[in-house]
Formats: structure tokens, sequence, C-alpha cells
């Protein structure tokens, strides 16, 4: 189960698209009340991120305390800086990893494969 945040709608289709062709279920929000939402309901597998889309909701994310809810859960975080480490109140996750931007749509998936 895979969550997707990413608030563009394009980018967003075109990876949900191609993880539900690796037949993974694909759950994909682009605002913060999806996103708040969807973690209260249902816990993902894996978190596939746009760091973006994250910077935009941070206030409201750091608010509710997100960080804590999202510490079992391993984050593939895209088109991020490098070195760059993004959720308060959150311990790293062994499995969370990071791609620099600009990412395009098949590293991404290449990254989920390779690492979930």
């Amino acid at each position: 189960n895979v969550l997707l945040i990413d608030d563009a709608r394009t980018r967003r289709n075109n990876i949900k698209d191609a993880i539900s062709n690796l037949d993974h279920s694909v759950t994909d929000c682009f605002s913060s009340n999806d996103f708040l939402s969807i973690i209260e309901e249902n816990k993902p597998d894996v978190l596939v991120l746009d760091m973006d889309t994250w910077r935009r909701g941070r206030v409201i994310y750091n608010y509710f305390r997100i960080g804590k809810k999202l510490e079992s859960v391993p984050i593939l975080l895209y088109n991020a800086d490098e070195d760059t480490y993004f959720i308060q109140d959150r311990a790293r996750h062994e499995k969370d990893h990071v791609l620099s931007k600009p990412v395009e749509v098949d590293a991404l998936i290449e990254a989920l494969q390779h690492n979930y």
C-alpha cells in the first residue's frame, strides 16, 4: 500500500500510473486535508513524497505532529535538495530514501522497486 503525495496533478497521475503497473495499490493525495485524513484512517507501507508539496504543508503537519505518526513508515522523498532531512519530530527510518531534484518518474519507480 503506497501513499503518494504530490500537488502537481500531471506528475502525480504519471507516478500513480507507474506505481500501479508494479501491482502496488496506490492512494494519492494533493492537499494537506487529504493527507491528514488518510494518515488517520490507515497506515501505508511506504510514503512517496514530493519535497515541494511537503514544504507547502509543513506548518500544519508540524502542528499536528505528523512526524510521530510516520515514524514506522519508510519514506521515499523526491525532488529534494541534497542532504535533506525534512520531517520534524520523526526519527529517520532505516528504509528512508532521498532523491535529489529534478527527479524523473522512471528514476522514482526504480528507487521504489529497489528499496521497497
